[in-house]
This record gives C-alpha cells, sequence and structure tokens, in this order.
C-alpha cells in the first residue's frame, strides 16, 4: 500500500476514530506517531506488520480507545502502559512471540475480549481476576502449564479457548465462573480429570476436551458429570430445534 492510501487513511481516521492499517508496504516497525496524536481515536488495527514494541507513546490514547488489534506482528513483549487504557474493551495480539503478559494489564477494567493464541505464553497475569468484564478469552497453542487461582474472579466469562497447551490440572476456583459456557481444552494431553465444582456449580453446556476425559457415549466422564451432560443435552436439542425452524443459536459474547 502506498503512502498516499496511508495518508489518506490517517486523514479519514481523524474524523471516524477509526484506523486500519493492515498489511502496509513497506511494513510498519512501530505505531504510526500520527496515530498517537488522534484525540477521537477508537480503533486502532495495525495486524500483519513488523511491529516489535508497542512503546509507551500508546497510553496518549487512554481516553478513547476501545479496541487494538496488533495481531501478526513481531512483539515478544507489551510495554505495562498497556494497563493505561482504561477504555479498552478489544486487545488482539495474536501471533505474536510474547512469553508473558505485563501485570499491569488487569488495569484494563473494562475489556471484554481477549485474544492471545499463537504465542509463547508460560503464564497468565497472577491478577486476572481485575479484569472483571472479561467474557471471552482465547488462548490456544502457548505453552501455559498452569491457570491462577485468581481465574475464578472472572464471574462475567463465557467462553475461554485454552487449546494446545501444556495444562495438566485447572484449579477448582474456576468455579467461579458461574457464566462460563464454552470451554476449550482439547490439546492438553496431560489433562486431568475436570473440577467437579466446575461442572456443577457454571453453565457450563460444552467442553471441547481430548478422548481419554470422554465416556463411550460420547459425554464427559467423572465427578461432576451428570450435571454437566444434562445442560449439554439441553444445548443439543435446541440446535436441533434451530436448525428444523430455520433459526441458529449462538453464544452471546
Amino acid at each position: 500500500m502506498g503512502n498516499s492510501n496511508t495518508a489518506t487513511r490517517l486523514e479519514r481516521a481523524d474524523k471516524t476514530g477509526v484506523l486500519v492499517l493492515q498489511k502496509q508496504m513497506p511494513p510498519l516497525t512501530k505505531v504510526p506517531d500520527a496515530a498517537l496524536k488522534m484525540s477521537k481515536l477508537r480503533t486502532l488495527d495495525l495486524a500483519h506488520n513488523q511491529i516489535k514494541k508497542l512503546g509507551p507513546a500508546i497510553g496518549a490514547l487512554s481516553g478513547t480507545l476501545t479496541s487494538l488489534v496488533l495481531s501478526h506482528n513481531r512483539m515478544s513483549e507489551l510495554d505495562p502502559v498497556i494497563g493505561t487504557l482504561s477504555r479498552l474493551e478489544l486487545l488482539d495480539v495474536r501471533h505474536n512471540s510474547l512469553a508473558t503478559l505485563p501485570a499491569p494489564i488487569v488495569g484494563c477494567r473494562r475489556l471484554k475480549k481477549l485474544h492471545v493464541d499463537d504465542n509463547a505464553l508460560v503464564e497468565l497475569p497472577a491478577a486476572i481476576g481485575d479484569l472483571c468484564a472479561l467474557v471471552l478469552l482465547t488462548a490456544s497453542r502457548n505453552k501455559l502449564a498452569a491457570l491462577p487461582d485468581d481465574f475464578g474472579r472472572l464471574a462475567q466469562l463465557v467462553e475461554v479457548d485454552l487449546s494446545d497447551n501444556e495444562l495438566a490440572l485447572l484449579p477448582a476456583s474456576l468455579s467461579g465462573c458461574e457464566r462460563l459456557r464454552l470451554l476449550k481444552l482439547r490439546g492438553n494431553r496431560a489433562l486431568a480429570p475436570l473440577p467437579a465444582a466446575l461442572l456443577t456449580d457454571t453453565a457450563l453446556d460444552r467442553v471441547e476436551v481430548d478422548e481419554h476425559l470422554i465416556g463411550g457415549d460420547g459425554l464427559l466422564a467423572g465427578d461432576g458429570a451428570d450435571a454437566y451432560n444434562g445442560r449439554r443435552k439441553q444445548l443439543l436439542d435446541k440446535e436441533l430445534h434451530a436448525k428444523l425452524h430455520g433459526g441458529d443459536l449462538k453464544f452471546s459474547t
């Protein structure tokens, strides 16, 4: 994409509050200075570039930015200033090289959707429960061996994807995620049976796990499985009804 086209997008974004600069030629290596000076910028999408560092200057957008997309870049770390983006509702940093998320990220109290798939994460923030508005978390294809106990304070959480990590045991505190409906865990080969309270005390009606946790009838096995399997059958009945009547059943994330 030529410089003239980029300039046009920057000029338009100053009025609309939405700036999308994906797959720039040459690729972007940092957040454009012009974007950091926009007083009304709400959405910033810089996916598919070669950005290595976010930089502390992003804090200049703390009063307006609600959506930040930095997927498919070359970042090995996120600047702690990310936690000052108090209005942020969506953060997408998939396909980078992040080993950790900065602890201050939990300052994003309005964050609803967090996408960190395809990185090298070995842990999630210890105080992740402070992300009290979080509804959707996708963290597949990382190196997570455990989840923080604080995970159970994510009371608004509805959908979680932890596929293809190194999880062996889920904390019992996950039962605190009472609204949780969809949990993806395939590819965690050493995963122990799920905590019974997770199956009885949440709204889970769809769990995706490897075959060793599945019973002969195709339903989840182990303590607490009866409660889950009952909700699962209800969901399948609703899906069948929706198909027969031309409807569509979706999770409200």
